[in-house]
């Protein structure tokens, strides 16, 4: 399958330390995307709610002054907590109004529950979401999808992510299952999927016609061994660098990348490196090095 078409290849802040709000001596946003261009960047996805000014024009005159184009943003959340709905679609609706008003298509919606971080990479110890909890997690993300759609004209993708209620693969098949697929498309974490004993290929392969939106992540099959043994709750196998940086871990992106040519993917390949904001300054160089990576993977790029 030809691959002359482009792909947008972008990275994330999270690459910089900046996954949410809650994690103290985040860097500052020009800094990050300052180094985000200096790395060589033509796009980018734009922080969790509350990193950014709430304005998109503000924004999208940042991003253009760096030459960088907005692919999305992720919203982080705990998607199954039904007292919490109406605040979470709030918080959707302010995000998703960033992306656009930016210039972005995608908002990527990510679990985020303090409770199954605890057992993150390991299934047989993760409580999952069942009778009434799974109909609201399942109901939530499709009125979110529905939301992007109709008032932002945005992709929703749902993010199988370690540490949540969408992370194994039997989580991923009842959500796509029990969603519709123009309401809800999937973004797959080549590095995520593996911390979920996910092949993510395999995972691609499955839900290709699904699948709208991928994130280049690699992971030390060491690093992952000792959090399962030691039980170790998912931003402290963060910390611990359970994520390097592409090309140094153990995802297949060969195997993956061809896939996607396989299947004609067009969607965005965010290359993300999830990392303590302790280590922010080894960011810019392995952002370059990452870059240098994929351009060897097989993929035409933007």
């Amino acid at each position: 399958m030809s691959n002359e078409a482009n792909i947008r290849l972008a990275t994330a802040p999270v690459s910089w330390g900046v996954d949410h709000m809650g994690r103290p001596d985040l860097p500052p946003w020009p800094i990050v995307f300052d180094q985000i261009a200096d790395a060589g960047f033509r796009y980018t996805e734009l922080g969790p709610l509350g990193y950014l000014p709430e304005d998109g024009g503000l924004i999208r005159g940042e991003m253009e002054s760096r030459k960088l184009g907005v692919v999305g943003a992720a919203l982080l959340a705990s998607l199954g907590e039904a007292d919490r709905r109406s605040e979470t679609l709030s918080e959707a609706r302010r995000l998703a109004r960033l992306v656009a008003d930016a210039g972005g298509a995608f908002l990527i919606l990510v679990d985020w529950s303090p409770q199954r971080h605890m057992t993150a990479g390991r299934s047989k110890e993760a409580t999952r979401a069942k009778g009434q909890a799974r109909r609201n997690f399942h109901s939530l993300v499709s009125e979110i999808g529905r939301v992007c759609l109709n008032e932002f004209n945005l992709t929703a993708a749902a993010h199988p992510h370690a540490g949540s209620f969408l992370e194994f693969e039997d989580e991923i098949d009842d959500l796509m299952d029990g969603t519709d697929p123009a309401e809800l498309t999937l973004a797959i974490d080549t590095g995520h999927s593996l911390y979920a004993d996910i092949d993510p290929a395999s995972l691609f392969s499955k839900y290709a016609k699904r699948t709208s939106y991928v994130n280049f992540k690699d992971i030390s099959s060491s690093e992952l061994a000792r959090a399962r043994q030691n039980s170790l709750p998912f931003l402290a196998a963060v910390d611990r660098g359970v994520f390097c940086c592409l090309g140094d871990g153990d995802v297949d992106f060969q195997a993956f990348c061809s896939e996607l040519n396989k299947a004609a993917y067009r969607g965005p390949c965010v290359i993300e490196q999830d990392r303590s904001p302790k280590t922010f300054s080894s960011a810019l160089a392995d952002a370059k090095k990452a870059i240098r990576f994929v351009q060897q993977c097989g993929i035409t790029f933007e």
